[in-house]
């Protein structure tokens, strides 16, 4: 039986941090990144993504019992201090509350951010799909692929952009004129997001991370899976030639310098972005990622990966519980101070209660000690 509790959403945020805790490790650690290379860290992100998105127990878990101290606390945090319209509100439903809040809080952000943003393109933007150099260049970049882009020139933007997952235009800023070189590399980049369907992860990414927006993991998660992706195009547009690396990344330094600017066009999150003021500082990274390829050093590479799915999957064989310790003498009997015991109601559902201090409500004892004194309402 899959069960979802508070139990679950613990074990998934120390899973999560755990694994972001590694992955930083790879991105800070230059060598260790190029040893192992980009791929692998994609997996690792992977993973922290489905833990993310499944935050339940399964049949099989094993439970864990926390020392007193710690099940003391989660003991604070399910007892119900108020009863409004006899519903028991906790710390837990508080928090459940808040969560909910605000993510709601958050998608409406978003979702304003959009809306203003598109209006603007509406307004200012100025398409120069069939203009030349750029049709020409477009359809080189393009090639045999269907080619359903548009180009707009739009004032004030920073970075060339992508927008639109099903209808993708390409922004280019309309205050500077990008070089052959530049336009090339820039038109090269944005439609391999498109063809690579990388909008379409950044938005559930995004969503995501409104979803979990009280985890610190989650904005890590964000930035460097974006960080990933980056070098997953860098790769594709480069190729293997060194040169090419070089023209690519010196084309993307020369956009940088010569679009610097304070008053720019904000850029909604999940947006891609040719680059962006944060991933100025991972130029030098992507720079060497490209032009010191090094064979995959596999020892290094089965430890990060064991270490990985280690964690992973057993975030799933152990739960962590709090533990409550019974002195059951009569079965029969109101239970005394310090004793943990289970009132049966007319539906069949349980109030748990430890040390006469309630607990929560639940259908099944599962996941309760099997000794546990069970009171007939």
């Amino acid at each position: 039986m899959v069960h979802y509790s508070f139990s679950t959403i613990l074990m998934t945020f120390i899973t999560c941090n755990l694994i972001i805790v590694l992955i930083t490790m790879c991105f800070k650690r230059e060598k260790i990144l190029l040893s192992i290379g980009y791929k692998l860290t994609a997996v690792f992100l992977v993973l922290t993504l489905l833990r993310v998105l499944f935050p339940f127990e399964l049949p099989f878990a094993k439970n864990v019992y926390l020392p007193t101290a710690l099940s003391a606390v989660i003991v604070l945090i399910r007892h119900p201090f108020l009863k409004p319209w006899g519903l028991p509100v906790s710390l837990w439903t508080a928090f459940e509350l808040v969560w909910i809040i605000g993510f709601i809080i958050r998608l409406y952000k978003q979702n304003k951010e959009h809306k203003a943003f598109y209006r603007f393109l509406r307004l200012c933007g100025r398409d120069i799909t069939m203009e030349e150099p750029y049709h020409s260049v477009l359809s080189t970049v393009c090639g045999m692929r269907k080619n359903p882009f548009r180009l707009l020139r739009i004032p004030n933007l920073q970075f060339p952009v992508l927008v639109g997952i099903w209808h993708p235009c390409i922004l280019l800023p309309d205050h500077y004129e990008l070089t052959p070189d530049e336009l090339y590399y820039t038109l090269r980049h944005e439609t391999f997001h498109h063809y690579k369907r990388d909008l379409i992860t950044k938005y559930g990414v995004s969503l995501l991370c409104m979803i979990y927006w009280w985890n610190p993991a989650c904005v890590t998660i964000k930035k460097q899976l974006y960080h990933v992706m980056e070098m997953r195009v860098d790769e594709n547009v480069a190729g293997m030639d060194k040169h090419t690396a070089v023209a690519y990344l010196s084309s993307i330094i020369n956009i940088m310098e010569n679009l610097q600017s304070d008053d720019q066009v904000p850029v909604p999150s999940g947006i891609s972005a040719f680059l962006t003021k944060e991933q100025t500082v991972e130029v030098r990274q992507r720079f060497h990622m490209l032009c010191n390829k090094k064979r995959t050093q596999w020892p290094l590479f089965i430890a990060l990966l064991t270490i990985i799915a280690g964690i992973y999957l057993g975030s799933y064989l152990v739960i962590f519980e709090a533990d409550f310790v019974s002195d059951l003498t009569a079965p029969n009997t109101i239970s005394t101070p310090n004793e943990f015991y289970a009132i049966l109601n007319q539906d069949g559902t349980y109030h748990i209660y430890y040390n006469e201090i309630f607990i929560e409500y639940t259908d099944t004892l599962e996941y309760y000690p099997p000794d546990i004194l069970i009171i007939d309402k």
